[in-house]
């Protein structure tokens, strides 16, 4: 009951920050984040660190959340919530959870996407593991 009650947690929380990601994206997207530091002469750079910072964001609210209410199973909880958020990334035009949305996910973003798709893909993986290890880390201090 307990493994049930995790996935369902996990799944909650992959739907938030689906949500929060989607914003980010858009937001940076417009160009309604660094816009003091609008550089004109590296614009891939300058999309590239605005996604960086604006999921960077999006990730501390559900990596938060899964540390303060899952402390023991939290690298289970996280894996869940990326897996998640991928189905639902690749599911933008499908059924909510359709099982392709994984592999349409990655091949549209790490296979076959631009520079931005594929650090898209990094970012969406490695921010939320980033965020657990310095929580980690934050409480060794």
């Amino acid at each position: 009951m307990n493994f049930i009650k995790l996935v369902l947690f996990s799944l909650c929380i992959s739907i938030g920050y689906y949500a929060l990601t989607i914003i980010a994206i858009g937001q940076s997207a417009a160009g309604n984040l660094l816009w003091w530091f609008n550089s004109s002469q590296y614009p891939t750079a300058m999309h590239l660190a605005q996604n960086f910072i604006s999921i960077g964001l999006a990730a501390f609210i559900p990596t938060f959340v899964v540390r303060s209410y899952e402390p023991a199973r939290q690298w289970i909880a996280i894996t869940i919530m990326i897996v998640a958020t991928m189905f639902l990334h690749g599911n933008i035009h499908y059924m909510p959870w359709d099982p392709m949305g994984i592999v349409r996910f990655i091949n549209n973003t790490l296979f076959y996407g631009d520079i931005g798709a594929k650090a898209m893909f990094f970012y969406i993986l490695l921010l939320p593991i980033l965020w657990l290890l310095m929580f980690k880390r934050m409480v060794r201090i």
